[in-house]
C-alpha cells in the first residue's frame, strides 16, 4: 500500500492541474489564463538564469574557503526545481515553484527532508598554499644539495 501512494499522487496531479486551468479560465478568461502561463514560464527562465548563477557563486565561494558546499548545492537544486515548476504549464506547479523560491521555505524543507538525504562532497586533493605539516625540518648535516643531471636531449641543454 505505501508504494501505491506516490503513484496516486503522480496520477492526481495532472488532473488537478487541468481542473485548475478550467477554473481559472472560467474566472478570468482564456487569454488572461494563457498570458499568466506564459508570464510564469518567462519568470521561471529568469529565475533559473539569475538565481542559478547566484547559487553557483555561493558554491564556488564555499569551495574557495575549503568548506563543504552543502547549503549552496541544496539551494541551487531547489531553485532549479522551482524554475522548472514555473516553466511547465500549470497553476499548482507555479504555486509550488513560487514557494520554493522563498529562502525560509527552502530552509524549512531542507530541515524536514535533509535528515533523510546524504550529501557527499569529494575533493581532488589540490590545495592552495602549504599546510604546516607539509615540510620536513632538517639540519644542514642531514642533507646535501645535488645538481640535476644534464638532460639527455641536446635540444634541452642550456647554452654554455
Amino acid at each position: 500500500m505505501p508504494a501505491l501512494v506516490p503513484l496516486l499522487i503522480l496520477l492526481a496531479f495532472p488532473i488537478l492541474e487541468i481542473a485548475t486551468f478550467i477554473y481559472v479560465g472560467q474566472w478570468i478568461g482564456v487569454w488572461k489564463t494563457i498570458g499568466l502561463v506564459i508570464l510564469a514560464a518567462i519568470v521561471g527562465v529568469a529565475i533559473l538564469r539569475y538565481q542559478g548563477l547566484g547559487a553557483l557563486k555561493k558554491i564556488n565561494k564555499d569551495l574557495r574557503r575549503a568548506q563543504p558546499p552543502t547549503a549552496g548545492i541544496v539551494d541551487g537544486f531547489m531553485i532549479v526545481i522551482a524554475s522548472f515548476l514555473l516553466i511547465i504549464p500549470g497553476f499548482l506547479s507555479d504555486i509550488i515553484g513560487l514557494l520554493l523560491i522563498v529562502p525560509p521555505i527552502r530552509h524549512v524543507i531542507w530541515r524536514l527532508w535533509g535528515k533523510s538525504i546524504n550529501v557527499q562532497t569529494y575533493s581532488s586533493g589540490f590545495r592552495r598554499g602549504r599546510r604546516s605539516d607539509d615540510f620536513v625540518d632538517l639540519s644542514p648535516d642531514d642533507f646535501e644539495r645535488q645538481d640535476d643531471p644534464p638532460p639527455s636531449d641536446p635540444r634541452l641543454r642550456k647554452p654554455d
